[in-house]
């Protein structure tokens, strides 16, 4: 609960000016160019955001030991797990229950691939652009 609490708070207080300031420089710049320019932001605003969706599951209970917060939620807990791995994100309670759930890591890869990809597709755009227009002599 306290995940989606603090997910939900991030967005009007981070996300939301990072998209009008993004609308503000992209404006003036040619249609595709801007459109995939945005989508490649907003992937990687995405993507930031499930780093932190998976963070504050992994430090759920803080001011807690992995120990106790690991029996509080999971109920078993193996002294030779619990070392936090910051990426791919993982704090173990056993060698089979994981904090952060499992679809959190292969979500941040996808974003980033889709923001790689758009910022590809972007460059094309540009590059297209830079070859068609008219260059002017000096």
């Amino acid at each position: 609960m306290l995940a989606l609490v603090i997910v939900l708070v991030t967005v009007p207080v981070l996300v939301l000016p990072m998209a009008r300031a993004l609308h503000r420089v992209t404006r003036k710049t040619f249609t595709p160019v801007r459109e995939w320019a945005r989508t490649a932001t907003y992937l990687l605003i995405a993507a930031g955001e499930a780093y932190l969706f998976g963070l504050v599951h992994m430090e759920s209970y803080w001011g807690v030991s992995p120990e106790d917060a690991c029996v509080s939620r999971y109920g078993n807990w193996d002294g030779m797990h619990g070392d936090a791995r910051y990426w791919p994100l993982e704090r173990k309670c056993t060698e089979y229950i994981d904090m952060v759930p499992s679809y959190v890591n292969p979500l941040i890869i996808i974003l980033l691939i889709g923001a790689l990809a758009c910022a590809l597709i972007m460059s094309v755009y540009i590059i297209r652009q830079c070859r068609t227009s008219p260059s002017t002599p000096s």
